[in-house]
């Protein structure tokens, strides 16, 4: 057995090196004695898998295992996204569920992610409870079933038509149906093909699908639609004459978004459009909630409509707990996960491009020139992630010396708030701003800079690259 780190995402290996099946058990049955442990058990688990190799094998061999420890077992069907297994969890009122996937990570990895009772991402409690019984079946060398616990049933589930019943209702059908816009789908051979092709379906969009079948190789490409990824969806676009591009990552919690003219949209930028017509078409009473490193332009869309912006961590976990407890309009990351209310409090990706395909069916345009009028009236915004590849050792060094003496200025202009809660962010009395972050998996900081012009924009920027290389 492995030493296995279980977090917030669950836990990514690759596959017949750390991803074997007697990882997966050891994994699965600590889940079962988690469950146990905090009175769960009695509630069943959903068992889902993405179109990776083998992703399915894993999920049968994960409902054996559950089913062996008494816990009724309710494996989906066919492959699904992660937010529809999600959306499974409340709409059955199960325990939770465990889905197989490793997301936007290259083919040769997999993965086991746990969903708890409430439908969104882990905390860190649930998270460092599950690690702890990890670890303790590791000591005990033996990661079998309890002999004092039953065979629980094995039960196929589909719920696709109740999730897909979900989408729609967080749409507007009629503007959809009488635009007939041209959606270019690019679900990058992952799990959200069949669900969004049949929601695309009932609403009478017209569609061009992009790597829509199954391949465990992902076509080459990385299925995470970052800019790099999506260079066909962007020459698909333009050469049908579409309306808009929407892409979706590995297990479709995840999205990304092209133009009609072949333009990519951030993830901030494209956040900017959502709530911005979400407040001005949509409006309803509420606060919007984003990360450390998300674009402040959300908050100047926000404030601009009397509404209060709630800034957590890094990590949808943070801004899922938020909307189980307040009333979230939209919550948005700049790695590209978004949920809005009425929803799952989980990230998807298919939300996302339900609403931005609305947003091209409203208005025939191009989504960049909204953006851009958006600019001229509230004002320009201009951001950027930078990573810097660093030693373990300068890494933790960088970020020990920037949190015991942080900027006082970033290019010309002074800082005036310093935030330390998750790396350290910077923020000057113009409104530009700077966060650095370690990465918890690579070798590396993130840096992300954003200011109101350009020319503020490239002094933080030069100024960020000299905080963190020292030079």
């Amino acid at each position: 057995m492995t030493d296995i780190t279980f977090g917030t995402d669950g836990w990514r290996s690759t596959i017949d090196t750390d991803f074997t099946e007697t990882n997966v058990k050891l994994v699965t049955q600590a889940i079962c004695n988690y469950l146990y442990e905090k009175e769960l058990a009695q509630k069943g688990l959903v068992i889902a898998f993405d179109t990776r190799a083998h992703s399915e094998r894993f999920a049968d061999l994960v409902a054996e295992i559950v089913a062996r420890n008494g816990i009724a077992a309710q494996r989906m069907e066919t492959f699904c996204p992660t937010p529809q297994a999600a959306f499974a969890v409340r709409q059955i009122g199960s325990a939770g569920a465990v889905m197989i996937t490793a997301s936007h990570n290259p083919p040769v990895y997999n993965g086991i992610k746990f969903i708890p009772w409430y439908a969104g991402p882990a905390t860190v409690d649930i998270t460092d409870d599950i690690e702890w019984e990890i670890g303790t079946l590791v000591d005990e060398g033996s990661a079998e079933p309890p002999e004092d616990r039953s065979i629980g049933p094995v039960k196929k589930l589909d719920i696709s038509g109740e999730y897909i019943k979900q989408l729609l209702s967080l749409v507007e059908k009629s503007i959809v149906e009488r635009s007939r816009v041209k959606v270019l789908f690019d679900p990058m051979y992952g799990a959200g093909q069949n669900v969004f092709m049949r929601t695309l379906h009932y609403l009478d969009a017209y569609v061009v699908p992009l790597h829509c079948h199954l391949d465990p190789e992902f076509g080459g490409w990385l299925p995470d639609p970052s800019r790099q990824n999506l260079s066909d969806l962007a020459k698909a676009v333009v050469d049908n004459k579409a309306d808009v591009g929407v892409a979706l990552d590995g297990d479709a919690d995840r999205f990304g978004v092209v133009d009609s003219k072949g333009v990519y949209l951030t993830a901030n930028e494209a956040l900017t459009l959502m709530l911005w017509y979400l407040l001005t078409y949509k409006p309803t009473g509420g606060a919007v909630a984003r990360t450390i490193a998300t674009t402040h332009m959300l908050d100047t869309i926000a404030e601009h409509n009397g509404c209060r912006v709630l800034e957590t961590p890094v990590g949808f976990k943070y801004i899922g707990e938020l909307m189980r407890n307040k009333m979230i309009i939209m919550g948005g990351e700049e790695s590209g996960g978004m949920s809005i209310a009425g929803h799952i409090p989980e990230k998807d990706g298919l939300v996302a491009g339900l609403i931005l395909i609305e947003i091209a069916a409203r208005f025939k345009k191009p989504l960049s020139e909204l953006l851009a009028n958006i600019y001229k009236e509230l004002g320009p915004c201009y951001d950027e992630r930078m990573d810097v590849p660093l030693t373990e050792k300068a890494r933790d060094a960088l970020m020990d010396r920037l949190r015991e003496a942080p900027p006082r200025a970033l290019g010309d202009e002074e800082v005036v708030q310093v935030d330390l809660r998750d790396g350290v962010k910077v923020i000057t009395a113009e409104g530009s701003w700077m966060l650095a972050r370690a990465s918890g998996t690579e070798p590396l900081v993130r840096v992300y800079v954003e200011a109101r012009s350009k020319e503020s924009f490239d002094k933080a920027r030069k100024a960020a690259l000299k905080i963190v290389k020292g030079k």
